[in-house]
């Protein structure tokens, strides 16, 4: 199979999944209920979440230079931040065809003549390393989150999680050894990213007048996170995730699942952005130029 039809059956796939979960939660919600709860939204805690999340995406733009730089391309902050926005956009609004992570690798390699194969590497270690830093957080969280499992297998699971952390963050090092502090700065800058989000998402649940149970909803988004996988950007995932798990935790899926929409729309909106740059074109300085 050709990669490129590959590709797009894999990008259908996903969306008929976000296309099916998001039928299947939004035909049980109370919408007349969610009317109600906007209502009484705190307009300055729902700011405040997407300041958090904004700032997540910088945080994410400074992480990938720390990469890049290693390979001799400095790109300075407004041309990593402007690859960023179009890489989001490609992703979440062109299905099918060039990938957001596609597209920079080759730009780069055009503009910079750098080995395809080391950009390639260097997109691809750090969002695993992202992957990684959501599995640490969410063992960290397990060890505080009252469930009806014993204390003893919170601290299984969290102590588990931490040392599963640290032996692949080992293989990664072993695997690519030329990067070895570097990866730990990497892996530092996800946590990073990760907690900006989870203020993000937890200042969503203070504007909805949501005032317990909060490390739940975050475990939730971490889970939801690492599922996204297998639907579109993450869309119907994070909502039948919020949506179940409030109902297993006896709290109010309607508005669960609107605080994992929340979320949803702060992405779409900001991938929008990077239209911007698909019309306008970057145009990368070489170093010396």
């Amino acid at each position: 199979m050709k990669p490129v039809l590959k590709k797009q059956i894999e990008t259908l796939l996903k969306i008929s999944v976000s296309v099916g979960l998001v039928w299947l939660i939004f035909s049980q919600l109370d919408w007349g209920n969610i009317i109600d709860l906007v209502k009484q939204t705190r307009s300055f805690s729902f700011v405040l979440g997407l300041l958090f999340f904004l700032t997540s995406h910088f945080v994410s733009v400074l992480r990938f230079d720390v990469f890049i730089r290693k390979i001799g391309i400095r790109l300075g902050f407004g041309n990593h931040l402007r690859l960023y926005l179009l890489g989001m956009f490609y992703n979440f609004f062109i299905p099918g065809g060039v990938g957001g992570d596609a597209y920079k690798v080759y730009l780069l390699n055009k503009t910079y003549r750098k080995s395809l194969k080391r950009i390639g590497e260097i997109v691809f270690i750090e969002r695993f390393l992202g992957v990684v830093a959501i599995g640490f957080l969410a063992s960290v969280l397990i060890l505080f989150i009252p469930s009806p499992l014993s204390w003893i297998w919170h601290l299984s699971i969290g102590i588990s999680g931490v040392l599963l952390t640290l032996l692949v963050l080992k293989w990664v090092i072993r695997y690519l050894h030329t990067y070895k502090k570097r990866i730990y700065l990497v892996f530092g800058y996800s946590v990073i990213v990760q907690f900006l989000q989870l203020f993000c998402v937890y200042f969503i649940l203070k504007a909805f007048l949501i005032d317990s149970d909060e490390l739940a909803y975050l475990l939730f988004f971490l889970i939801s996170s690492v599922l996204s996988i297998v639907s579109f950007a993450g869309i119907g995932i994070r909502e039948a995730v919020f949506y179940y798990g409030a109902k297993w935790h006896d709290f109010n899926p309607d508005v669960s699942a609107v605080v994992a929409l929340c979320f949803s729309v702060f992405t779409t909106v900001t991938s929008l952005f990077g239209i911007i740059y698909l019309f306008k074109g970057i145009q990368l300085r070489k170093p010396e130029d």
